[in-house]
């Protein structure tokens, strides 16, 4: 579990984490008089031209910039910090961030800064504070490089990697899982072409809640997580609101995602419920106050993978059974649900995990095959 890890991991981070406050969006002066405008470009002494994300240029999903707190957020901080210190303390990793972008730039230089670099012994630093970069092909996703950080890079990192260039190219630049990021900037030659990137089907996301298998623990890649390889599979955008040990289904928090226009809402937080109780208490309570403002959302209901590992693994996917058949005999016909004592073959389960509980890459890869075979039962647009 990573509940303890994650006590432990947010000691460490208390120096960094800032009262954030609630603001109403700033008027933009600079588009009223451009001598207000800040130059976002900066030319660096390696001779490359920088750009400070997130940048007009680059397409920047899954997460965004808030001024307040200085720093990447998966949702607005005003609200985090009324559902739960958990919550607000993970809404600043950076889980399913991703920027598109197109280039015909011959190197790439990434910088990066935060306020501290946590350390988990059973997943990798690439996947809790690395960046992956692919190049979108017409015949799929490549693997250009990794920028891993060092177990020394405390406050940030830096990467460069010789790109083909020549022509423009489009790249997808994939966040850490389980670590904040602070500034973002991406260097490229002085005299390159930068615009977005490829763009996703003409649907909203897909919206994921969950523990800390949603948020992605413990992928050895950030786009090795479910929803990426999901992702890459059918183009359609998705939204990463899994928070480690803590989505335990709180009012405030479902009426956060009650507020996000989506194709589908991924609903997984069976983990962090703290007792079968607690479930029966919050699981139908949820689906009630979701669909009273998304009257037409299909909801996919998901129960956790380690279900063998909890003697009470059977009530809890029981509840959670419950909600999808109550729902369905009230006349919901836009719910579904997946049992997750079904994601992992019973002669490679134990292989499917680091722990026991936190699925590897080839757990992610399963998961993500059976979640993505239910979607395109739900509708085509998932295909």
């Amino acid at each position: 579990m990573f509940e303890t890890l994650a006590k432990i991991y947010r000691l460490y981070y208390n120096v960094c984490i800032i009262k954030k406050r609630e603001t109403k969006a700033p008027m933009e002066i600079e588009k009223i008089d451009a001598n207000f405008a800040v130059k976002r470009e900066i030319e660096g002494e390696d001779g490359l031209c920088y750009y400070e994300i997130p940048h007009p240029a680059f397409d920047l999903y899954g997460v965004f910039y808030e001024e307040s707190t200085k720093g990447f957020c998966r949702f607005p901080s005003a609200v985090s910090e009324k559902v739960s210190e958990g919550v607000h303390w993970l809404n600043g990793h950076t889980a399913g961030g991703r920027l598109r972008f197109s280039t015909d730039s011959s190197v790439l230089k990434l910088k990066v800064e935060y306020c501290a670099l946590g350390i988990m012994s059973h997943m990798t630093l690439l996947g809790q504070g690395g960046f992956v970069l692919l190049e979108e092909t017409e015949y799929g996703r490549k693997l250009v490089t990794i920028f891993p950080p060092a177990a020394v890079s405390e406050k940030g990192f830096e990467g460069t990697v010789q790109l083909l260039g020549g022509k423009m190219r489009e790249y997808i630049l994939y966040f850490p899982l389980y670590n904040p990021v602070g500034r973002l900037q991406i260097g490229l030659d002085k005299s390159a072409k930068v615009e977005g990137g490829k763009h996703y089907k003409r649907v909203a996301p897909i919206l994921y809640y969950g523990s800390s298998i949603t948020q992605g623990g413990c992928a050895s890649r950030p786009d090795n997580c479910y929803q990426a390889f999901i992702e890459k599979w059918n183009n359609v955008d998705f939204i990463n609101l899994g928070f480690s040990g803590s989505a335990k289904g709180e009012d405030v928090m479902v009426d956060y995602l009650a507020s996000i226009d989506c194709s589908l809402f991924v609903c997984d937080y069976d983990h962090n419920a703290p007792s079968v109780e607690h479930l029966k208490n919050t699981h139908y309570r949820l689906y009630e106050r979701y669909r009273n403002v998304r009257k037409d959302t299909p909801i996919l209901f998901i129960t956790k993978p380690d279900f063998h590992r909890d003697p009470n693994g059977k009530l809890r996917e029981d509840v959670i059974r419950s909600t999808y058949q109550k729902a369905k005999k009230q006349g919901d016909n836009n719910v579904y649900f997946i049992a997750g004592k079904t994601f992992f073959d019973k002669a490679l389960r134990d292989n499917c995990t680091v722990d026991g509980c936190h699925p590897n890459d080839l757990g992610f890869y399963k998961m993500a095959k059976k979640i993505y075979e239910k979607m395109q039962e739900i509708d085509p647009i998932f295909r």
